[in-house]
């Protein structure tokens, strides 16, 4: 099998599936008919194939029904990507952080501009739900489950910020970081109060519509949440 020739085909298909000639869920030829439009053995494009299906471009489905099938990547497929390479040991504790510190700020100033009644109505949810939690912090399942509901409020503003992009990256970090920097078996109710704090710094900011300042008060917490917990 030529590799050099596994990759022009891949390169030509992925640029077919990118430029939009063939849209999501589109079902590409038969590998014989592949091999014969491009003048390549069947090993080469069963290669090519295989590679485009890692990337995440296509989907093989087995069976009468089967074949391979047009998959364009979603905000779930970055995320998905991201936490692949992280859990692989590709990024950094420290690198996390720096990404988190340049992320959420923006998502928050973007968030006071473009989050509806709706959102800001759920993320005033997930706070009270956090306060319910510090409530009963004598175990660590319940501070787990404070921890969870920061995670998802944290994620509730990025979706608020109307930024797909900003949005997957963030849930494709979320989990890692949270492993990272917030023990349930270590976290005091200190750290917690102080993490309801900030938040309700972050929502009125927030139902103010004052971008700059949600901004600020999200970088500020963010660093003192790293102060606290004495990592990175």
């Amino acid at each position: 099998m030529d590799t050099t020739e596994t990759a022009r085909f891949v390169t030509a298909l992925r640029s077919r599936i990118l430029a939009g000639e063939l849209p999501d869920g589109a079902r590409l030829e038969s590998e014989r008919e592949l091999a014969l439009r491009h003048g390549l053995s069947r090993t080469t494009i069963r290669a090519g194939l295989q590679t485009l299906e890692a990337s995440g471009l296509i989907s093989r489905r087995v069976g009468r029904a089967g074949g391979s099938f047009v998959s364009l990547p979603t905000g779930d497929s970055v995320a998905n990507s991201l936490q692949l390479v992280i859990g692989a040991g590709g990024i950094s504790g420290p690198d996390l952080m720096e990404t988190r510190l340049a992320i959420e700020p923006m998502c928050a100033e973007l968030a006071a501009e473009r989050m509806g009644k709706d959102g800001l109505s759920e993320l005033s949810d997930i706070q009270s739900e956090m306060v319910s939690a510090m409530r009963v912090v004598g175990n660590p399942s319940n501070r787990q489950r404070f921890l969870t509901a920061n995670a998802r409020f944290h994620l509730r503003i990025a979706y608020g910020s109307g930024n797909a992009a900003l949005a997957a990256i963030l849930r494709g970090l979320i989990d890692p970081i949270e492993k990272l920097i917030d023990d349930p078996e270590t976290l005091g109710e200190t750290q917690l109060r102080e993490l309801v704090r900030a938040h309700e710094a972050i929502c009125s900011a927030l139902q103010d519509r004052n971008g700059p300042r949600a901004r600020a008060v999200m970088r500020k917490h963010l660093q003192a949440h790293l102060a606290l917990t004495g990592r990175y």
